[in-house]
């Protein structure tokens, strides 16, 4: 029998599924255990994250990042950026403007011994509480990574080129923190790329400045479509097009090396999830960005046109490549049922993403990933797969194997449309792994 815990963790994540993923979304209605939508690789069968832990004899201490790939070390630095353009919508002090906090990781050929790795925080007990409270996850059990020690060497000199480097602009998931990708920022910077992470303010669970101002996160509203349209239209896609206005304002007039070295005629944009949603969203509105990546998100926002979303895209999604296919399989009041909302806003959910995903699917790439959940595509199954299995070394290397695919898909991607090499693995008729299902949209192939 299942704890009160588990129960409660599975409700609020499954909803989470629901409003950010439809191909995990659509497997759920099927069977509560089904493995594609359990939260951190937890089956049905499984006894509570804390169970399991407690039973386990040893536990890792901290986790290890995947190795980089590429022929650099990677730098990063973080920045506390103000709009004083906008108010901050979540406050009610009305001279408070948007914060954000950004990170950048670059190329460098530094290394440890010259320059301290960052850990994954500053702060773990604070960050580990944090999560605890938004996720419902028992903090014992995230400690590891936040204990853990990166590849990033904190500001450590970028290497100089005089061909400057692309952009890749990253927006996390809603709830997660934008160093919670270090699996895939990383070996990005690693490969010759810098990567500028941003934070979107009181949309993570938990914002730290460095001025002492702590902005917890806020969601009371996520259930509703139009709140969440408005939420990345107004506030998500307006984050990315402030920071796209501040690189170009501190590559022109500072000399710092770092904003030297941006190629602001190459920039890709990626995210996780609601990140992902609002990589399509700022492509609609802001032709600076002109290749984007969407992992695992729903697509909020504007309706996307007839004609698609203008540029190259990619979207990544865990479970089937035909979970559109598989709506008629949902019983909308189990669900209703399930998560304690009406049968109306189930189906007003369903609805919306499957128009959205239809627009977008047809002229874009599409990855499946047979054995990817939802968290997948962030950091912490590093260390939660490790504590809510028996075979903690078996659940690893399946995480690592899924990283190091994400890794490799999303480099060959932009690879090819910021750097102009050919395409390898975004074919369908390669195979490289069984596991994978490349497609191209019917508008693709008509154009």
């Amino acid at each position: 029998m299942k704890s009160k815990l588990t129960m409660k963790r599975k409700s609020k994540l499954l909803l989470l599924t629901l409003l950010c993923s439809l191909f995990a979304f659509s497997s759920v209605s099927q069977a509560v255990g089904n493995e594609g939508t359990q939260p951190f690789g937890e089956t049905a069968e499984a006894a509570s994250f804390t169970a399991v832990a407690t039973a386990k004899a040893s536990k890792p201490d901290t986790v290890q990042f995947p190795a980089l790939t590429g022929p650099y070390q990677v730098g990063t630095e973080t920045f506390h950026w103000i709009d004083k353009s906008r108010p901050e919508t979540f406050t009610a002090t009305q001279k408070d403007h948007r914060e954000l906090m950004i990170q950048v990781w670059y190329p460098t050929k530094a290394t440890n011994a010259t320059h301290k790795r960052q850990l994954f925080s500053d702060d773990p007990q604070t960050h580990a509480k944090a999560f605890e409270s938004y996720a419902q996850i028992p903090a014992s059990l995230s400690m590891p990574i936040f204990l853990s020690t990166t590849h990033s060497l904190i500001k450590a000199p970028i290497v100089e080129n005089k061909q400057k480097y692309p952009v890749l602009i990253f927006s996390h998931g809603f709830g997660a923190r934008n160093d919670s990708y270090r699996f895939l920022v990383e070996p990005l910077a690693s490969q010759g790329y810098i990567v500028v992470s941003v934070q979107h303010t009181y949309n993570s669970f938990l914002t730290q400045f460095p001025t002492g101002k702590v902005a917890p996160f806020i969601g009371s509203e996520m259930d509703s479509t139009s709140y969440m349209d408005q939420l990345i239209t107004n506030v998500w896609v307006k984050d990315i097009q402030f920071v796209l206005d501040r690189l170009e304002q501190l590559s022109q007039k500072y000399s710092y090396p770092i904003w030297k070295q941006l190629d602001l005629k190459r920039i890709g944009m990626l995210g996780h999830s609601f990140g992902g949603a609002t990589a399509a969203q700022v492509m609609l509105v802001d032709s600076r960005v002109k290749a984007g990546l969407n992992m695992d998100g729903s697509f909020y926002g504007k309706v996307i046109p007839d004609t698609g979303i203008p540029g190259p895209f990619l979207f990544m999604g865990a479970a089937d490549a035909d979970g559109l296919a598989n709506f008629e399989n949902i019983d909308p009041k189990e669900l209703a049922a399930e998560h304690g909302t009406s049968v109306e806003k189930i189906k007003e959910m369903m609805e919306h993403s499957i128009t959205r995903y239809k627009q977008a699917l047809r002229h874009s790439y599409s990855l499946s990933f047979k054995h990817t959940k939802h968290e997948t595509f962030c950091d912490f199954p590093l260390a939660l797969e490790a504590a809510s299995t028996k075979d903690a070394a078996s659940s690893l290397k399946s995480v690592s194997r899924q990283h190091r695919i994400i890794n490799e898909y999303t480099l060959d991607f932009f690879d090819h449309f910021l750097k102009g090499k050919p395409i390898n693995l975004l074919d369908e008729n390669k195979d490289k792994y069984e596991d994978v299902t490349v497609k191209i949209g019917e508008g693709m192939k008509e154009d």
